[in-house]
C-alpha cells in the first residue's frame, strides 16, 4: 500500500496568540515535533512518503533540510480545507493519505504506524484515531474518498466524510488522551496542564 503523510501546518494561530507552531516545547518548535514522530513513523512503513503544506518559511527551510517536500498554501486564511487540498493533489497517486495536524505535539510516531496498519488490515476506506469516543487527528482516507475530500470548503477537515460513511470507518482507540490534545491557547502548556 502507497500511503503520504500530509502534515497541515498553515493555519493561522488565531486563539494562540502567536505562530504556535513555533512554540517551542522540550527545546523544540511545536511543528518539528510533529514532522520527526511522522519522520520516524515513515521509516517503518513501506512505501510511505510526508508532504508539508505550510505558509511559513521557517518550516519551509527544516522540511527541505530534512528532504521533504513542501508545498505553500497562498490562502491560508481560507481555512484547513485548503491544505488538505493542496496536500493531497500532490499526492494523488497513492492509495491512502493521513493527514495530521501540527499543533498534537503529544502524537506519538507508534500511534501513526498503528492507525496505518490498522487501515491496511481492516480494509475500510478512511481510519482515525479515538479517545473515550472523541475522534480526532491523525485520520487516513482511502482515495476513493479523494474527489470528496476536494469538495470540502472553509475551515472543515474530513469529518464530515467520516460522519457521512460511519460504516467504512476503522478507529484505533488510543491509550492517552493526550496525544489527542491540540495545543490551541497557550495556557495548555502551564504546569498543571503539561504530561
Amino acid at each position: 500500500m502507497k500511503i503520504a503523510f500530509v502534515m497541515l501546518a498553515a493555519g493561522n494561530s488565531r486563539r494562540f496568540g502567536s505562530n504556535k507552531l513555533l512554540y517551542e516545547i522540550e527545546g523544540k518548535p511545536m511543528y518539528l515535533l510533529t514532522l520527526e514522530k511522522l519522520k520516524k513513523a515513515s521509516e517503518k512503513i513501506p512505501e510511505s512518503e510526508i508532504i508539508v503544506v505550510t505558509q511559513y518559511e521557517e518550516i519551509v527551510k527544516k522540511a527541505g533540510e530534512m528532504k521533504i517536500p513542501v508545498f505553500i498554501n497562498p490562502r491560508p486564511e481560507d481555512g484547513i480545507s485548503l491544505s488538505m487540498q493542496i496536500g493531497l493533489m500532490s499526492v494523488r497517486d497513492t492509495d491512502a493519505c493521513l493527514f495530521t495536524v501540527s499543533d498534537q505535539p503529544w502524537l506519538e510516531a507508534d500511534t501513526v504506524v498503528a492507525l496505518t496498519e490498522l487501515f491496511e488490515n481492516e480494509k475500510k476506506g478512511m481510519a482515525c484515531i479515538r479517545w473515550n469516543g472523541k475522534t480526532g487527528n491523525p485520520c487516513i482516507f482511502g482515495q476513493k474518498y479523494y474527489e470528496e475530500l476536494m469538495e470540502i470548503s472553509g475551515d472543515k477537515g474530513g469529518k464530515k466524510i467520516i460522519k457521512k460513511h460511519p460504516e467504512d470507518v476503522a478507529y484505533l482507540q488510543i491509550r492517552n488522551a493526550r496525544e489527542l490534545q491540540d495545543a490551541d491557547e497557550p495556557d495548555v502548556f502551564t504546569a498543571g496542564n503539561l504530561r
